[in-house]
């Protein structure tokens, strides 16, 4: 059986948008910007390290 579309890529495309967001207000605003580039570039970046270092499990999906 074939994943629905959104199961494999719902979490890839939130977080390319996310980083996308990120970066342009980085580059782009002051204040309040900064404070969302901060955020939305650390997010993906936080969610990667946790995967990275969670205990391998076998039988885990």
């Amino acid at each position: 059986m074939r994943p629905a579309f959104g199961q494999l890529w719902g979490w890839p495309i939130a977080f390319g948008l996310l980083s996308a967001t990120g970066l342009l207000s980085a580059l782009f605003s002051d204040g309040w910007g900064d404070a969302w580039s901060w955020l939305a570039l650390g997010l993906p970046v936080l969610a990667m390290a946790w995967f990275a270092w969670r205990p391998y499990t076998p039988g885990q999906r």
